[in-house]
């Protein structure tokens, strides 16, 4: 059985980060093209939340992991 990641979001300044055992995904700033979205910094790694970032998918080569 493989082990469960750890899925995490951590803020740092203006950054919100998504951390699957490393750092995954940035996101956008306000402003950019990216605002609101999630910028993959891993490939593979796709993020999704509602608006208020309350809820969290992370999905892996298109397998969700959170």
């Amino acid at each position: 059985m493989s082990k469960q990641p750890k899925v995490r979001l951590e803020a740092t300044g203006k950054n919100i980060f998504v951390f699957v055992d490393e750092q995954v995904a940035k996101r956008g700033h306000p402003g950019t093209p990216q605002a609101g979205t999630w910028v993959s910094l891993e490939p593979g790694y796709e993020v999704f939340t509602n608006a208020d970032i309350s809820e969290l998918t992370v999905k892996y080569k298109g397998v969700t992991v959170q």
